[in-house]
């Protein structure tokens, strides 16, 4: 028998949305962006090829300057990980012995489970509501750590700010801020950094910064929470590539500003389209939209648009077994969809 941890053995692992190994399809069900980043960024790369034969910087002091112009915080309040997937698990491995609890809610993303399973961490799921909204502060003294998403996937919807300052301001735990979908609303929480010294804000550029292909993230906090990510966090989690191109997206800022504008527009007329075709779905403030066909079963729409090369996201959880989550492409791709659609319903 191979020595193989048991919480490993006993986790089914994290299921990512499907990537296609061909071109043909319409692809809405991992939420990246679907606007490319300016060309003038890659001109920077040039510089660094001949580099490659060099470790690259392994603090990432550019990017996390660069980060902090934008941002408003200072570089040392700032790591940068392998996208904002990294900083999870540096934070777990950071403030979590193997046994001790982490929290999440009962619908959110799913890798929190995994990371926790992994690491052999005891799990504690907070129940939401009949709109899978957070109902009142999280109060959990029995947690060392608590991941909360706002926006939350897959709804997208932010959770109710007075109940998660209160849940910051009344808890012993390390809180994980995930504001992954955070650009494409009017609503952040850094301003919590100023307040609570147990608050981590964790970003990806992978999304609003169209560089999902480059894995980049960023946790925000007080000097001695990142002092102490620092010791967990490997060596040289970013290359150079990496760290070139991130930067120089985020001294193009003004450019995905447009961007996140253009996806936001898409957005209300996808849901306003989709609810003329007889779908419920919830109000978002994510580049993606959780909607549930009121005239068929979600698994059956779901495999009716693959059929015409059109991907959309299915989950299996049991309170959203008749729900898909649609990524907001571009204005033609979401037309492409809605006339796919409208095609099975009249098939119906």
């Amino acid at each position: 028998m191979l020595p193989i941890r048991e919480c490993v053995l006993q986790t089914p692992g994290y299921v990512p949305g499907e990537q296609p190994q061909t071109n043909d399809f319409i692809k809405l069900n991992t939420n990246e962006n679907p606007y490319p980043p300016p060309p003038e960024i890659f001109d920077a790369l040039q510089a660094e090829l001949p580099k490659l034969r060099l470790y690259p910087d392994p603090v990432s002091t550019k990017l996390r300057k660069a980060a902090g112009a934008v941002f408003g915080v200072s570089a040392d309040n700032i790591i940068a990980g392998n996208g904002s997937d990294d900083i999870l698990s540096i934070a777990i491995r950071t403030f979590v012995n193997p046994g001790e609890a982490i929290a999440f809610l009962d619908l959110t993303y799913s890798l929190y489970d995994t990371l926790a399973r992994i690491h052999g961490a005891s799990i504690i799921e907070i129940p939401t509501d009949e709109n899978f909204a957070l109902s009142e502060p999280i109060i959990c003294p029995e947690a060392k750590l608590i991941f909360l998403a706002s926006p939350n996937p897959p709804v997208g919807k932010h959770l109710n700010r007075d109940y998660l300052e209160k849940t910051c301001a009344q808890s012993t735990a390390i809180v994980v801020i995930d504001e992954a979908y955070v650009d494409f609303s009017d609503e952040n929480h850094l301003d919590f950094l100023q307040k609570y010294d147990n608050v981590i804000i964790s970003r990806t550029m992978s999304k609003s910064y169209s560089l999902a292909g480059m894995r980049v993230g960023f946790g925000m906090a007080s000097q001695s929470l990142i002092e102490q990510m620092n010791k967990v966090r490997d060596s040289y989690n970013l290359d150079r590539l990496s760290q070139t191109l991130a930067t120089a997206a985020l001294e193009s800022h003004s450019y995905f500003q447009t961007i996140w504008q253009k996806v936001r527009r898409t957005r209300s007329r996808a849901i306003a389209a989709l609810r003329d075709l007889e779908f419920f779905v919830f109000d978002s403030d994510s580049n993606f939209v959780l909607a549930s066909p009121q005239w068929m079963s979600a698994a059956e729409l779901y495999a009716q648009l693959k059929e015409r090369k059109i991907l959309v996201r299915y989950f299996k959880h049991p309170r959203i077994l008749n729900y898909v989550r649609i990524s907001i492409g571009t204005d033609e791709e979401i037309d492409r969809l809605l006339t796919a659609i409208a095609q099975i319903k009249a098939q119906k």
